[in-house]
């Protein structure tokens, strides 16, 4: 609407010049180029006094003409100025995309439904950096008035992928909908990034395995693991509240670290590893099986998984001495 006005201002300016010239030309027999400058300075209303004598015909089409030019003029002017401020307050309310040379170590959770949703609040109350990734423009622009970083797109393109940071990012969450579309998330994932620790959700119990072939390194069914949770809930109660008590609060975490070739912690003993962050090794995953009462003695190999219980601090602590290289 606004160009259009735009276009018929000028337009209507473009007319003003070109009759004026003719008429002037042929009222007061002037030339096309001294024509055209008089009526340019008449419809400017810049006002220079009268160039040639005027008759009577030439006053009246002179006033007409000046109505005209300052109506057109106006109208121009205004109508610019509109867009201009306009083009403002888009540009101040355009979404910005996270800054990419800022997103380090960080989460990106792809999809914000139901599960997606859960997933957030819950890395964001742990403290932890996040992106989000998400289609729905209604959804990214509800996400952005609460602050949460939000990349508006589709998982399955590596470029938006890329927009959240997924070189640097430290684990992705694929959570949309659709089975296959998390199985494609993974394969993209694990190529921009090979290292990046991926979990993704199935809602058919046989893609499960399909998930981790191409590189998923956690499968969660919230159908499959909500009905085992309300199983234990009726067998064991008290189990279930204990357990919950201990990952919901922010008193205690549970937490989970894999020990790479360069680690500080390799070849620690657990003893020592508990001393130095305060943090409790509950159990340990290695090329044995899993261990849940380790030895204190025991020292720590490249590739083992250590669970861990602790406060935030401790929790910190030992993941800053699990992540440091010698």
């Amino acid at each position: 609407m606004i160009r259009k006005r735009i276009i018929v201002a000028i337009a209507l300016i473009a007319v003003l010049l070109v009759v004026g010239t003719l008429v002037y030309s042929s009222m007061l027999n002037l030339s096309l180029l001294d024509a055209f400058y008089f009526t340019v300075v008449t419809v400017s209303t810049v006002g220079y006094g009268e160039i040639y004598p005027t008759t009577p015909e030439s006053k009246l089409f002179t006033s007409i003409l000046i109505i005209l030019g300052i109506g057109a003029l106006a109208v121009a002017l205004e109508t610019v100025a509109e867009e201009i401020a306009k083009m403002g307050v888009r540009e101040a309310l355009k979404p910005k995309e996270p800054d990419r040379r800022l997103l380090e170590n960080h989460y990106i959770v792809c999809g914000y439904g139901r599960v997606g949703r859960i997933v957030v609040d819950e890395l964001m109350r742990l403290g932890e950096k996040l992106v989000v990734i998400d289609k729905d423009p209604e959804v990214v622009r509800v996400l952005r008035e609460k602050g949460i970083p939000v990349v508006e797109g589709s998982a399955l393109e590596e470029e938006v992928l890329k927009k959240a940071g997924i070189e640097k990012a430290k684990g992705l969450a694929a959570v949309v909908g659709s089975d296959s579309d998390n199985v494609f998330i993974t394969v993209t994932a694990k190529t921009l990034n090979p290292k990046i620790y991926v979990v993704a959700r199935v809602s058919d119990e046989t893609v499960m395995d399909k998930i981790y072939r191409v590189g998923a390194d956690r499968v969660i069914s919230p159908e499959l693991e909500g009905g085992r949770m309300l199983a234990r809930s009726l067998t064991h109660p008290h189990l279930v509240d204990v357990i919950n008590r201990l990952t919901l609060t922010r008193a205690i975490e549970l937490a989970q670290f894999r020990i790479s070739e360069g680690s500080e912690a390799r070849d620690m003993s657990i003893s020592k590893l508990e001393d130095k962050t305060g943090a409790k090794i509950m159990a340990i995953c290695d090329r044995e099986g899993v261990k849940t009462k380790p030895e204190p003695s025991q020292t720590l190999e490249p590739g083992c998984i250590i669970f861990a219980l602790g406060n935030k601090n401790q929790i910190r602590k030992l993941e800053e001495t699990v992540e440091e290289e010698k």
